[in-house]
């Protein structure tokens, strides 16, 4: 009997994509990896388009390989993927992106990664070949989650992967709402692989990642997996502090053996507005940790799915989701 290998696939704003990448994967399984049984998982995350309705029409004609799922409302692309690893038979787990910008082909590669031992093998961004602000920033954030969080992630980040069996039941005892996925697998894994590629550009449609989506990535990296802010916090106001005392020991030394007057109308409201702000935004990231906490203390489920391919995935889900 085959082994089951199970592709996640969140889905948003992919109406365009959908009808060339199912038939696609659907065409190129059996003979990428023939040892194999694949199950393909799409999980609609709220999509205000038509993309649900095209994974209906083709779960329907492929109802044994094809399962399928809709949430709510959209809770992001992570939650997605984190939806599809729960409801996974698969003796092996992969995700890839709708718009095939990673390359499909490659998943044999990750897949023998697996059978030499590894519990996740990752594809690499080593190179794209899309360019523009959105991607500028992301690879500043990989490269500063590289330098200050930990020193394993790949400078090009990923989000195209596998894991065995193991890796994903490891990963599902994690419940941590505002996280950052990729991060989480590392800290989960035991022996992780990189293998580097380039990622194509978008040839259809345009992507649902926006500016804001990644900014708030950004954020939740470092708020959910280090203390570096609150220590830049801390370090800052002594710095700041120990300067101020000089400046002030220098200005009573000056009035006490010099006579000078030292008039500061300017420089005081310079600093006084220098000092304002920076408090403030000390304020920002500590609020920042408290509504990560207040979101954790409300116990809500990190996704709400509103429908399932079968009931019984469903229940169970919902089951996990409560925990």
């Amino acid at each position: 009997m085959k082994k089951i290998f199970s592709v996640v696939i969140p889905v948003y704003k992919n109406e365009k994509n959908l009808p060339i990448t199912i038939p696609y994967i659907l065409e190129q399984a059996p003979m990428l990896f023939p040892k194999f049984q694949l199950e393909l998982i799409l999980i609609n995350d709220g999509s205000p388009d038509h993309s649900l309705e095209i994974m209906k029409k083709f779960q329907k004609e492929f109802p044994e390989t094809i399962r399928i799922a809709s949430f709510v409302h959209n809770f992001g692309q992570e939650n997605a993927t984190d939806y599809g690893i729960r409801i996974a038979k698969g003796d092996a787990v992969g995700v890839i992106s709708a718009d095939l910008q990673d390359p499909f082909e490659l998943f044999p590669d990750l897949l023998k990664g697996l059978e030499d031992g590894h519990d996740m093998v990752c594809a690499v961004r080593e190179r794209r070949d899309e360019k523009g602000v959105g991607v500028f920033f992301a690879k500043t954030t990989h490269r500063l989650i590289k330098r200050f969080i930990n020193s394993q992630y790949p400078a090009g980040g990923y989000d195209f992967f596998v894991m065995n069996r193991e890796m994903a039941d490891r990963y599902l005892q994690v419940q941590e709402k505002n996280g950052n996925m990729a991060l989480t697998l590392l800290w989960a894994s035991s022996s992780a692989a990189f293998i580097p590629y380039t990622r194509q550009k978008r040839e259809i449609g345009s992507s649902g990642w926006m500016f804001s989506m990644k900014v708030k990535a950004f954020i939740d990296a470092f708020v959910s997996n280090t203390y570096l802010p609150l220590r830049a916090m801390s370090v800052g106001g002594m710095l700041f502090a120990c300067i101020a005392f000089c400046i002030a020991v220098l200005v009573c030394l000056e009035a006490i053996f010099i006579g000078r007057d030292v008039p500061g109308w300017s420089s005081l409201s310079l600093l006084i507005t220098f000092f304002s702000g920076l408090i403030l935004m000390s304020l920002g990231i500590i609020g920042e940790y408290l509504w990560r906490i207040f979101d954790e203390v409300k116990v809500r489920p990190q996704y709400l799915v509103a429908e399932c391919s079968q009931e019984e995935e469903k229940e169970t889900s919902g089951e996990a989701e409560g925990q």
